[in-house]
């Protein structure tokens, strides 16, 4: 009796406290299931291999011009660092002194025999890796900025990754906040004026960039005093006008490099350069330290916009948009008013299979399977799941598998029967005779689900998560709980089966 009444006990509890979750909270819809955009991503990982040898060059020079070796000049190609030497002496030596102090280069030779410096081919698939996954992490910080709930980033393959928002369905400002390289450089300008005249100042150290004014371009240096890496933070502010404007903080580390340029640079104008356009170039009048604004004739929400992708970072690369789909909410609520048809139709099938072969021992496991809806649901609610179509599609073959376990449990009840046991003695040795295979099904089931789950992606993993919950759930309502409307309908002499 102390079994029944704590086995009653837990049964109340876990139903009341499945309808108090569910009733209160909702769950969360998929891409499918209530609309949105769906947006498949590539890296450039070309234009990121080439800013990967803009990076190493000047290291590079400094070293075999230091080392005393006759070079001509050192050129960023796509495909490496050029070396121009005189002699094969030199072109031996630049060699030497890559293998020493750059080990993820490699020296290859041009058609005229200069040395021609490159990544390693491993070196190159850990870059795009790592670009991947910083692409990835900044889509999901920017994503959040958002507020978009339960939103899949993941990536598909070696370079792609893929982007579902649901409840969105403004495709040209979710791939202006997403393709947005953000990319926020603070440079001191050496000149402006017209293209035609900055040309013939342009040098290796410096470069020439457009300004929201057509007639206007900018000579500036090449390195800059702090980038987007330096931001501790970004919001929306107004200039001395009035106009929206994004104010930024720098950390400790790029306050101190920017407090230090502007100390020696006064007089001169500072560039702020965003995704290779300069918006503003303000004289610098004292030193400043920790924050600055960039204006520019921003709209309310282009700077809102701006200062959002400023605070999730700048991607690593340009990406390229590969596919873009956009699901209308009306696909979404057809889907569900099917599904919800044909699970009604499902249960009331089973309702009557159940009932017709297994007579009052039916009811139980009817029971066991509402229990069994119960729990799962309220198990995707509890864990912030995402509901999609394939994920109902998991529910009603959890449904299905549900069943399996009443039945192998009822067979063997019945040859139990036939034996001569009596009805408690059949329950007892029945259960215990097949709860071995029904272990087996359910932990072979559960580690097909967390597979799934691990290594697929959008619709997979729905369809994972509905069944790995389902797994646990049937478990519990199917095993536990129906050998306990069973025993309850020993007590009462009402078991038929």
């Amino acid at each position: 009796m102390r079994n029944f009444y704590f086995n009653l006990f837990t049964l109340l509890f876990l139903v009341v406290l499945s309808l108090t979750v569910s009733f209160f909270k909702p769950v969360n819809l998929g891409l499918d299931l209530k609309g949105g955009i769906s947006m498949l991503l590539e890296p450039d990982m070309d234009y990121a291999l080439s800013q990967e040898y803009e990076r190493y060059a000047k290291d590079i020079e400094e070293k075999v011009r230091t080392a005393g070796v006759n070079v001509l000049d050192i050129v960023v190609q796509k495909d490496g660092i050029k070396v121009e030497t005189l002699d094969q002496k030199d072109a031996q030596k630049v060699f030497q002194i890559i293998q020493k102090d750059f080990p993820r280069f490699v020296v290859v030779s041009t058609n005229k025999g200069e040395p021609l410096i490159r990544l390693k081919e491993e070196e190159i698939n850990k870059l795009k890796e790592s670009i991947v996954g910083q692409t990835v992490e900044v889509l999901r910080k920017r994503i959040d900025e958002l507020g978009v709930v339960q939103p899949v980033i993941t990536k598909v393959g070696q370079d792609r990754v893929l982007v579902e928002l649901p409840g969105v369905l403004d495709i040209e400002k979710a791939k202006s906040i997403i393709g947005r390289t953000a990319l926020l450089e603070l440079k001191l300008v050496v000149d402006s004026g017209s293209k035609e005249e900055l040309e013939k100042k342009l040098t290796k150290d410096t470069e020439l960039l457009p300004s929201k004014n057509p007639n206007e371009w900018f000579l500036v240096e090449k390195l800059p005093v702090i980038t987007g890496a330096d931001l501790k933070t970004a919001y929306t502010s107004t200039d001395e006008f009035g106009a929206p404007a994004v104010t930024f903080e720098l950390t400790d580390r790029g306050a101190k490099l920017f407090g230090d340029a502007t100390e020696k640079n006064i007089g001169k104008r500072l560039a702020i350069v965003l995704d290779k356009k300069v918006m503003s170039a303000p004289v610098i009048r004292s030193r400043i330290s920790d924050r600055g604004q960039i204006t520019g004739q921003f709209t309310p929400e282009e700077a809102k916009e701006l200062a959002i992708v400023l605070r999730a970072g700048a991607l690593p690369t340009a990406v390229k948009f590969l596919q873009e789909t956009v699901v209308g909410p009306s696909l979404g609520r057809d889907a569900i008013q099917q599904s919800i048809k044909g699970g009604i139709v499902a249960f009331v099938l089973l309702v009557i299979l159940l009932l017709a072969r297994y007579k009052i021992a039916g009811i139980t496991a009817n029971l066991s399977i509402i229990l069994n809806a119960l729990l799962l649901w309220a198990g995707l609610v509890l864990i912030g799941a995402t509901l999609t179509l394939p994920g109902i599609a998991g529910i009603l073959l959890n449904m299905g598998i549900a069943v399996d376990s009443n039945v192998l449990i009822f067979e063997r009840v019945k040859e139990e029967l036939r034996a001569g046991s009596t009805f408690r003695k059949a329950v007892e040795l029945g259960y215990r005779r097949s709860l071995s295979v029904v272990w087996d099904t359910h932990i072979t089931l559960l580690i097909a689900a967390l597979i799934l789950f691990q290594f697929g992606s959008g619709p997979v993993k729905g369809f994972a998560t509905t069944l790995t919950i389902g797994s646990i759930a049937s478990f519990i309502s199917n095993v536990y709980f129906a050998k306990f409307f069973l025993d309850l309908l020993v007590k009462l002499k009402l078991l038929k089966i």
